[in-house]
């Protein structure tokens, strides 16, 4: 696991890996965009969800809340492409959308260091293969663009995160729960993940990052209300610092799909969870992906 401090994307503009593996096993090519922007009130996320050679699970996906009112799209992909009817991505520069509901473009720019996972606890956790690991990156960014939302047009300057990933990877065969972090304040971000895979103990891998570089994190602790949302968290970094982060307002929670539609075995489930925060007296927004294994069958 590493961090570098770079002014472009760097991996995270690595563009679609078209070649097909000669592995049948699921090889999945993914890309992930959380943006806010609270004057608007704003909150979304874009999840496009490809493969050069797997026959389900390639979807398209943007989720918009604005206020108390949401747009969701979601259409199929074919093999080998982020491009559906309505939704493109572009790994180097933007989300575009065209739809009824929703159209426009918003584009990011790095903030915070990034945060490159590569390393034996993160490839247990994250792949099918550790001899074929994961790629795994994230980066906070500001965000702006333009977006008209059933028929209103909003000028987006904002914030969000950032992820990239792909290789070969089945969530719901190599992870029993999981939770997620994607905070941004504004003189850090923190990234991190907490998971439980089977027959391990929990794993805290992240990075706390600010504009010179990053921190890893060796610790999480998570605090929940009454119906399991995110009330506050503790993030102990390598040099032992620990910052205390509340909750203070949930303004939107969206469910991510993330594998097959229809899965006849235990099955990964996960939402989304906007956040405002303060830690250390200082407000930040944030997103937290909470996962958990459907065993019922």
């Amino acid at each position: 696991m590493g961090n570098e401090t770079l002014d472009t994307w760097g991996p995270l503009a690595t563009p679609f890996q078209t070649a097909v593996p000669e592995d049948p096993r699921p090889w999945r090519d993914n890309a992930f965009f959380c943006f806010w922007d609270p004057a608007h009130e704003l909150y979304g996320v874009a999840h496009v969800s490809g493969s050069p050679n797997a026959d389900s699970g390639r979807r398209a996906r943007v989720t918009v809340q604005v206020g108390r009112e949401l747009v969701e799209i979601v259409e199929p992909l074919e093999h080998g492409t982020w491009q559906s009817e309505s939704i493109s991505f572009e790994a180097e520069t933007r989300l575009t959308v065209n739809h009824p509901d929703l159209s426009g473009v918003l584009a990011g720019v790095p903030l915070h260091g990034l945060a490159t996972f590569a390393g034996d606890a993160e490839v247990a956790t994250l792949s099918l293969d550790p001899a074929q690991p994961v790629q795994h990156h994230q980066r906070s960014a500001l965000v702006t663009g333009e977006l008209t939302f059933r028929g209103r047009i909003l000028a987006v300057e904002g914030a969000g995160y950032r992820d990239r990933s792909w290789g070969y990877r089945d969530e719901s065969a190599t992870m029993r729960e999981y939770v997620g972090l994607m905070w941004v304040f504004p003189d850090l971000s923190i990234s991190a993940l907490k998971l439980l895979v089977p027959g391990r103990d929990p794993v805290t891998v992240g990075f706390v990052s600010g504009p010179g570089g990053a921190e890893r994190v060796t610790g999480l602790a998570i605090h929940r209300d009454g119906s399991g949302h995110l009330s506050r968290a503790q993030v102990t970094t390598a040099s032992g610092r620990t910052l205390d982060v509340q909750s203070t307002r949930r303004p939107a929670t969206f469910w991510c799909p993330m594998g097959p539609d229809d899965q006849a075995g235990p099955t990964l489930s996960a939402y989304d969870q906007f956040d405002h925060l303060v830690a250390e007296g200082t407000a930040g927004i944030g997103l937290t992906e909470q996962g958990i294994l459907r065993q019922i069958v």
